[in-house]
Parts: structure tokens; sequence; C-alpha cells
């Protein structure tokens, strides 16, 4: 008799252990997904196994702006976020070779750089779709990449550099034919305390101690940028 009545007890607290244990199950494959959730950017280097996109895959005859960034979204994986003074602009491009992910965005980059408008990566959620004259404005990426792995793309970035026999200033002149972004280039000469234009980038010079170091502030695309540090290391080596 006190078996009979401990079965449906028993059976009871079996459904309770198998739901708990399956809720568990359920929730890390879930986990899973959020954390192994890989995001894309124009810097990326290239990878085995990624998914390539055949030839002609990707048309556009006069898109509107949206469809593009569409595209990009799906891409890179990022959310997108659009500056509130974008021109109406149409794109045409048609890929004629495959083209991984990150090819597919150093292609983008060009082609909205072209229209005037340049791409910038937040962190690694976002990325910030603003007028080119106006990227100089935004935090973006920060890279220290050698200059032959830079993409030859209008992928928008920052980079440092500590000069060691060159003064900044010197330089300058030599980079501006590279240049086609407003304020893209900033020379801070050892002892130069006056702090640079340019909005977050103000106070750089008491961070990173250039009273003793010629530093340049390098903010383009970067096909441009790749074009300075080449020159810049020909500088260096005279």
């Amino acid at each position: 008799m006190r078996k009979h009545n401990l079965l449906p007890f028993l059976a009871l607290l079996l459904s309770f252990l198998l739901a708990v244990g399956c809720g568990k199950l359920s929730d890390s494959k879930s986990a899973l997904r959020i954390s192994g959730a890989r995001t894309f950017s124009s810097f990326d280097p290239p990878t085995q196994g990624e998914k390539v996109t055949p030839p002609h895959a990707i048309k556009f005859e006069q898109a509107d702006l949206t469809e593009v960034l569409n595209l990009y979204a799906e891409t890179s994986g990022r959310s997108i976020i659009l500056a509130g003074n974008l021109p109406d602009i149409k794109i045409t491009f048609s890929n004629q070779t495959p083209m991984t992910p990150v090819e597919i965005l150093q292609a983008l980059d060009t082609v909205l750089a072209a229209q005037g408008i340049a791409m910038v990566c937040l962190g690694t959620q976002y990325v910030k779709a603003v007028l080119a004259k106006e990227a100089y404005l935004e935090p973006g990426p920060i890279l220290e990449l050698k200059p032959d792995q830079l993409p030859d793309s209008s992928s928008f970035l920052i980079y440092i550099l500590q000069l060691k026999k060159v003064r900044a200033a010197d330089a300058a002149p030599s980079l501006q034919p590279f240049s086609k972004l407003s304020s893209s280039i900033i020379a801070i000469n050892g002892g130069n305390r006056n702090p640079p234009p340019g909005g977050a980038l103000a106070n750089l010079p008491a961070i990173i101690g250039a009273k003793d170091h010629s530093i340049l502030i390098l903010r383009d695309y970067s096909s441009n940028v790749r074009r300075m540090l080449q020159g810049l290391e020909k500088m260096e080596q005279q």
C-alpha cells in the first residue's frame, strides 16, 4: 500500500527533474548561440572556412542607401547607426569576383565613400554611417597593423604613430597629398603642449606623453593611411 502511494510521487518527481534538466540544456544552447555570434569588420584578417559570395550575387542598380546598409548589417552582423544628415543617394555596384564577408564590407566602404559617406566601426556591435567630411569627429577604431596589412579600401580608421627620426610637423606636409578627409593629419612634436583639434582626441597629448615624443595621428581611409605609412617608413630610413 505504501509502495502504491509512492508511485505518483516518484513519477511527479521524475517529471520535475526531467523538466529542470531540459530547461538547463536549452538555456545552455541559447547561451552558446549568443556567445558564439560573430561580428565582422573591414579590418578582420582572412580566415579559413569563411562563406564566399559568388560573382554577381550582389547587384545594386540605382539602389537606395537603405538597401545597401541592410546588406552591410547582414554581412557584418552589426547594428547600423545613421547620422541625421545623410544625403539621399543612389548606388550601383556588382561584385565581379567571389568575395568573403570582410571583402564585401571593404567594397561597400569604398562604394559608400565615393558617395561621401564613411562607415565608422564603434566597438564590436555597431557601425555608424556619417558624412565623410565629419568622420574625424567620431571615435573610430585605432589600428596597429603593419602598412601592408591594412586593406586597400576606403575603410575609416585611426592610426597613432611615434616617429623616431623625423619630426611630425616636418612629415605632415609630405603626407597631405595622400589625405582625403578633413583634419586627417595631426602632428604633435616633442615639447608641444598645445592640444590638437578634433573632438575626442583633444587630450591625447597629455595621455601619451607628447612632450617627450613626436607623434602623428592619422584619421583617414585605410588605403590613404597605408600610403602615408609607406611614405613615413622611407622618411625614417633616411
